[in-house]
């Protein structure tokens, strides 16, 4: 028998009419909260086929991170009207911010729901001697395991001044696409060369200087990347424990 209360297994959000009822092991869907991929678990209203992320149906509606330590972030649903006049871009992905998402409105901040579960720290097999932290700056401009160029957020490690891809912090290309496969089955095919040299702004930069499109899947790659951070089962990588986090863990 589940542990949970009654109450847990349904929720009623602000986004929708109807009560959503949580469902695991769902399947593919876009996020009716965020807009962005979803694979799973959800929280679903069948009679609507509406259906929002475990996370973004019980997210808070504030938030302190430190993804943004200067100010206080608020949960905010921006309308199809809203978005169709003012284009908003998640600061974490890069993707686009519709409907819900988290904004700090003095400073031009927003960030996927999802997003923000991206933990602080990581350890990282192939360079175990410090924690790699999750910072928009970093001291290379290439990633130490694919050596593609980075331009974005990644984990990076201030006291040997390396930097790693956010997806490439498992290992390798073909350890991260076997962590796929197994939790949320086959995706676009790619070159690898592709998948793992991010395209940033809807776009990547190919070998040959060509802006290429982006997955026609919003969210796809950043829930790609939560998946394998999160999983540990499956994963070479281990979440900093809070204690470490807060040391640094060197």
């Amino acid at each position: 028998m589940s542990s949970l209360r009654p109450e847990q297994h349904t929720v009623h959000h602000f986004t929708h009419i109807h009560s959503l009822t949580k469902v695991d092991g769902y399947g593919e869907f876009t996020c009716g909260g965020c807009k962005t991929f979803g694979f799973g678990k959800t929280y679903r209203c069948s009679w609507c086929d509406y259906n929002l992320h475990e996370h973004c149906a019980t997210c808070p509606p504030t938030l302190f991170s430190f993804m943004h330590p200067q100010h206080e972030l608020q949960l905010v649903f921006r309308g199809a009207e809203q978005t169709h006049h003012e284009k908003r871009m998640c600061n974490i992905c890069d993707e686009p911010a519709e409907g819900l998402f988290y904004q700090c409105h003095p400073c031009g901040f927003d960030v996927h729901p999802l997003c923000t579960q991206l933990p602080q720290h990581v350890r990282h097999v192939p360079h175990a001697a410090h924690h790699l932290e999750l910072s928009h700056w970093g001291a290379s401009s290439a990633c130490m395991v694919c050596s593609g160029a980075i331009r974005s957020w990644r984990y990076k490690c201030g006291p040997c001044g390396l930097d790693v891809h956010m997806e490439c912090v498992n290992t390798s290309a073909a350890s991260v696409a076997t962590i796929q496969q197994r939790c949320y089955g086959p995706q676009p095919h790619y070159h690898p060369s592709q998948y793992y040299h991010p395209y940033y702004n809807h776009g990547y930069t190919n070998h040959q200087g060509q802006v290429q499109e982006s997955t026609p899947s919003i969210g796809r790659r950043m829930f790609g990347i939560l998946m394998a951070l999160t999983v540990g089962v499956i994963c070479n990588i281990v979440a900093a424990p809070v204690s470490d986090a807060f040391t640094g863990g060197f």
